[in-house]
């Protein structure tokens, strides 16, 4: 008796790009339309650049209108120096501490996750992390700047909000570019993990599942920066959570190449008594 032909592996339909949180969903988007992902990234960015901006106004506003409030009609930056500040200045919470000091060796302490200190000659930001260390940086003497509270006090209620909206555009925008960059890093991994488990991969398909593989680690770190900031939880937890989202790209990377198609098809015994 002869032996039953084989015949391929009918292929299944392919499964529609529109979420990236499973590796079926990252690897359909290797073989969608640029304008499919494009609009799902735009979702995910949208959702990071509200978290971050909620962050900025819920956390940090807050302080910096405390700090202008307290500034005295005098205080100014002339000629590289701070001037018309007579007594050290605090304004902080367990987030954000500014501190305005007429004299360096003052002390502000290091209670708050982020300090930004205004010295007589120049500026220090540092974090909770490394109390004695942090980025300096001088007022440089070409620049004036009028620090009174009756001055920065208008202006901040008039321009922040412009400049909120500008800053989640600017998230936006920074979202789309670092993905782009990152997902044509990851296009090389990609492209050798399919040569080795023979899935059929292009390089356009490689770039565009490189992408897809950022957005579910880019959506976790929104919902850690809403978390954080309404302390639930601290910044040492959302740097390990940073640091998480990192990983969990590459675990999308390597279940996302496996879950595209094979490059040849596995064969079915066909069943000789079906005509």
């Amino acid at each position: 008796m002869s032996e039953a032909p084989e015949a391929p592996e009918a292929p299944a339909p392919p499964p529609s790009a529109w979420q990236p949180f499973t590796f079926g969903g990252v690897a359909a988007f290797a073989r969608a339309g640029w304008l499919r992902l494009l609009g799902v990234e735009f979702v995910a960015a949208l959702l990071i650049s509200a978290s971050a901006v909620a962050l900025v106004r819920h956390v940090y506003a807050p302080v910096v209108l405390e700090a202008i409030q307290k500034m005295p009609p005098t205080a100014r930056i002339t000629q590289g120096r701070l001037a018309g500040i007579d007594t050290t200045l605090i304004s902080e919470t367990k987030f954000l501490a500014l501190a305005v000091t007429p004299d360096v060796s003052n002390q502000i302490g290091q209670s708050a996750d982020i300090q930004v200190q205004l010295r007589p000659e120049d500026y220090r930001v540092g974090s909770i992390f490394r109390p004695d260390w942090g980025w300096e940086s001088d007022y440089g003497t070409q620049y004036t700047f009028d620090l009174s509270g009756s001055h920065l006090e208008p202006w901040w209620g008039a321009w922040h909000p412009i400049v909120f909206a500008m800053a989640g555009v600017v998230v936006v925008v920074l979202m789309f570019i670092l993905w782009a960059v990152v997902g044509a890093i990851y296009t090389v991994p990609a492209q050798f993990l399919a040569w080795v488990a023979d899935r059929k991969l292009s390089w356009n398909g490689a770039w565009r599942l490189g992408v897809a593989t950022l957005l579910p680690g880019g959506l976790l770190m929104a919902l850690g920066l809403i978390l954080y900031g309404w302390g639930a939880m601290d910044l040492v937890a959302l740097v390990f959570l940073w640091a998480a989202h990192l990983l969990i790209s590459w675990v999308y990377l390597v279940g996302g190449v496996l879950a595209c198609p094979r490059l040849f098809p596995k064969v079915v015994q066909q069943n000789p008594f079906v005509s």
